[in-house]
């Protein structure tokens, strides 16, 4: 099947590939090289933060529950500090 490239190296996946393969917009996909091109592999899903609601219950009682965007921008932080933290 073809694709067209676009600005920024930008490709659409076809509607119908993406239905077969459960890829919904805005998901992620992981991109694999290999010798003789490039495979796009649908990314697993992503947990979201209220499914871990109940484990971190004792944590998070009377407390407001955080904005999604304050929970990708803690866990990147967090995620880049690890590669960063001298101690590792």
């Amino acid at each position: 099947m073809l694709a067209k490239v676009f600005n920024k190296g930008q490709i659409v996946i076809p509607a119908t590939l993406r239905k077969k393969f459960s890829i919904e917009i805005g998901e992620r996909v992981n991109i694999i090289v290999e010798k003789d091109g490039i495979k796009i592999i649908p990314a697993k899903k992503r947990v979201d933060a209220k499914e871990l609601l109940g484990v971190f219950y004792k944590y998070a009682k009377n407390k407001p529950f955080p904005k999604e965007i304050e929970i990708e921008k803690a866990t990147e932080e967090e995620f880049v500090k690890g590669f960063t933290d001298e101690k590792h």
